[in-house]
């Protein structure tokens, strides 16, 4: 049995005494704020609401370091019941000027041109701080129908089609949304006006205005960046509308008008996307990526475009040909197409070797390679340099097992 040295036991000893020291002292400089005077005097005045003077009680004890912690919590809180208190009060006011003004103006208090300015005071009291949509828009039809020359007639148009569309009564907001964008060119609310007629319009009965309202926007746009903005959101409302012809219609004017390449290759997209998966027309659809990829080679996301071009003559532009073998119809795809397919992926896998989407077309190129062209020794080329580029692709193994199957070929 080990026997310890007696200066080793009293040195544990003294460390197990400083220990219990150190757990069992208090933290140093904690005290309890609400042990304070100050913090008593503050919940007294916080009782009374008086919220200045608590917030004074407790920045007496924020320059005491004991305290300053616990106190800037506590007057987070006072600031926060006052702020509470103080939004309590103003619905209080706003509810009684409302009702004030109205009351005013049912007993003719005020005539003349201030009254349809006093009467859109109202609405928009009634709308932005009450929240009470069904009240604002009376009153905001109140004026369209007995003020129409009011300077701000446009400014009430807008604010009617917003009640009308917190109401959820979207035939009427989309009827005043399009009014201000038919009659207002110059309201500062266009803009924001044209984007709720293009969002809601689709499936009311008001479609085909908003439609021709835009098209007339298009129409009258001035040359370049504001023309192309013009068609993209023409294309947009036609394509959901299902009026795909001329959605195709108004894209290629936006990409023909585009000064940027941002809203071109943007027109450019959403022209495929119509004739590729609307249309199915893939002729058009790739003739369409060719244009863009010569005016944009650099665009982002060109790879990626390459890619779909390839998929389009290896798929969607597929056409069989029939050759007879021992007296038996074969079919094998266009040779032709194959070959620009693979032209496709050989500018992916060229200029962008380590994207992503570069593994796909090393894999595509070897498939063609193999089994439409029966080029085994550009087939193995294709596949060695998918799994060299590509070793841990999800697709690796499959790889592998293709070039188990042509070894010999």
């Amino acid at each position: 049995m080990h026997r310890f040295k007696p200066h080793f036991c009293r040195v544990i000893a003294l460390f197990v005494a400083l220990s219990g020291m150190i757990i069992c002292a208090p933290e140093v400089g904690a005290q309890p704020i609400q042990a304070t005077a100050e913090f008593q005097a503050a919940n007294q005045f916080l009782a009374q609401g008086a919220y200045e003077q608590a917030a004074n009680e407790i920045k007496k004890l924020i320059v005491d370091a004991k305290y300053t912690s616990s106190a800037m919590v506590e007057l987070g809180r006072i600031r926060m019941k006052q702020a509470e208190n103080e939004m309590s009060l103003s619905m209080a006011h706003f509810s009684e000027a409302a009702d004030a003004m109205k009351t005013g103006l049912e007993g003719n208090g005020i005539s003349g041109p201030e009254l349809p300015k006093t009467l859109y005071d109202l609405g928009r009291l009634y709308e932005e701080r009450l929240k009470n949509y069904l009240s604002a828009s009376e009153v905001y039809e109140q004026i369209v129908t007995n003020h129409p020359g009011f300077l701000s007639i446009d400014k009430v148009y807008f604010h009617l089609a917003s009640c009308y569309e917190m109401l959820g009564q979207t035939e009427e907001a989309v009827r005043y949304y399009q009014k201000v964008v038919t009659d207002y060119s110059y309201s500062s609310f266009f803009n924001a006006a044209q984007e709720k007629m293009k969002a809601l319009a689709v499936g009311t009965s008001f479609e085909s205005n908003a439609i021709q309202a835009q098209a007339n926007i298009f129409d009258e746009a001035e040359e370049g960046a504001g023309e192309a903005r013009a068609g993209l959101d023409l294309g947009d409302m036609h394509a959901e509308a299902g009026n795909f012809s001329q959605a195709v219609d108004a894209y290629r004017k936006a990409a023909n008008a585009a000064t940027d390449q941002e809203t071109g290759v943007q027109a450019y997209r959403k022209l495929v996307d119509m004739l590729d998966s609307k249309q199915k027309d893939y002729e058009g659809a790739a003739q369409a990526l060719e244009e863009m990829l010569r005016k944009y080679p650099d665009a982002e996301g060109a790879e990626e475009q390459m890619y779909r071009l390839g998929r389009i003559y290896e798929e969607d532009l597929d056409s069989l040909k029939t050759h007879v073998i021992d007296g038996r119809v074969r079919y094998r795809k266009s040779a032709e197409n194959v070959r620009k397919a693979i032209n496709y992926y050989n500018s992916v896998t060229e200029k962008f070797p380590d994207a992503d989407v570069s593994a796909d077309a090393f894999f595509r190129k070897g498939e063609l390679y193999e089994k439409e062209l029966k080029d085994y020794d550009q087939a193995r080329k294709s596949y060695e340099e998918f799994l060299r580029r590509f070793p841990y692709h999800s697709e690796a193994d499959a790889v592998r097992q293709r070039l188990e199957e042509i070894e010999g070929y």
